[in-house]
């Protein structure tokens, strides 16, 4: 059994889950708030999914990894990041984990990202007016309600990788 963990606050990395289950197939999404030790102990692979929150991994989800990696060196463990600086994700991990855990994970790669502007609170849209002013990669058109820079390829690569395991 494969267990894909995520933590989605605006729904882009849950989104990923779903599409990694596409590819993968038979996997069971479940949010870092609704984790089932149980189930967790009788997967052979655990996938985990983790947003990219103002220049840093997700704090629930590093400190999940953090606190169980016995359980997940049990496993065959992935992690993928999702953020709309997609070519950053390794300075996130690398800031996030050392060497003793890094070693551990089987598979992991930065998958691209998304901007729902709906869901962001105010003081998010209001770091995103600042950072957008410096980054061409953002839509200048004010009309535009979602962002994304999900990399369909890297998804499937990292998917196809997973089936391989």
């Amino acid at each position: 059994m494969r267990v894909i963990l995520y933590k989605s606050k605006h729904g882009s990395t849950r989104k990923i889950a779903k599409v990694i289950n596409e590819y993968i197939g038979d996997c069971l999404l479940m949010s870092i708030n609704d984790i089932d030790e149980d189930v967790l102990l009788k997967a052979q692979v655990v996938i985990i999914g983790t947003p990219v929150y103002y220049g840093k991994l997700d704090s629930d989800i590093v400190s999940f990894i953090k606190e169980h990696q016995e359980l997940l060196i049990s496993k065959k463990y992935c992690l993928y990041v999702v953020g709309i600086l997609q070519s950053e994700f390794m300075s996130y991990v690398t800031q996030a984990f050392d060497y003793h855990i890094l070693k551990d994970i089987q598979v992991i790669a930065g998958l691209g990202g998304a901007l729902y502007y709906p869901t962001l609170s105010i003081s998010e849209k209001m770091i995103l007016q600042v950072i957008g002013k410096r980054l061409s990669i953002l839509k200048k058109d004010k009309s535009d309600d979602i962002f994304e820079n999900f990399n369909n390829e890297e998804i499937e690569i990292f998917a196809n990788k997973i089936k391989n395991l």
